[in-house]
């Protein structure tokens, strides 16, 4: 099983080799070691790690080395990565207009759905790198 530590340095590794103008994102953020306990409304495990959020107005997610968390209203919703069937990202490639947020849905193993905020555009690739890493990482670290 690999270490919390490992798991945020190569997902993070993963988010910068792939993402185009970090410094154009409006609600998304990588979250270093110099930034993991400064920005965000959640309560952590013991030695989990924070690896990208999305804040905007009216919710804050967060993608942690064990989880999915968002608060919306005071009210908190979370999925565990082990526990993630499939993951729709959607498609916005050549839509005009397209909004600055959007969703992304997570199925669990029990077939039930939640959906999670995400930024479109070229910060999108943060949060799909992000997740799709860690479920790897986890996948990999079940069958060694």
């Amino acid at each position: 099983m690999k270490k919390d530590s490992s798991i945020q340095n190569i997902t993070i590794a993963s988010v910068k080799r792939s993402a185009m103008d970090i410094d154009t994102w409006e609600y998304s953020k990588i979250l270093t070691a110099e930034t993991e306990n400064k920005y965000f409304d959640f309560k952590l495990d013991e030695n989990e790690l924070p690896i990208f959020e999305i804040k905007s107005q009216t919710k804050h997610t967060l993608i942690t080395t064990r989880q999915i968390l968002e608060i919306e209203n005071s009210k908190l919703k979370s999925i565990d990565f082990e526990s993630i069937d499939d993951v729709i990202f959607g498609d916005f490639k050549g839509i005009v207009n397209k909004p600055k947020l959007s969703i992304f849905r997570i199925v669990d193993i029990y077939g039930e759905q939640m959906d999670f905020q995400m930024e479109t555009g070229k910060a999108s690739i943060g949060l799909i790198k992000s997740v799709n890493t860690v479920i790897n990482l986890k996948r990999k670290s079940i069958n060694e």
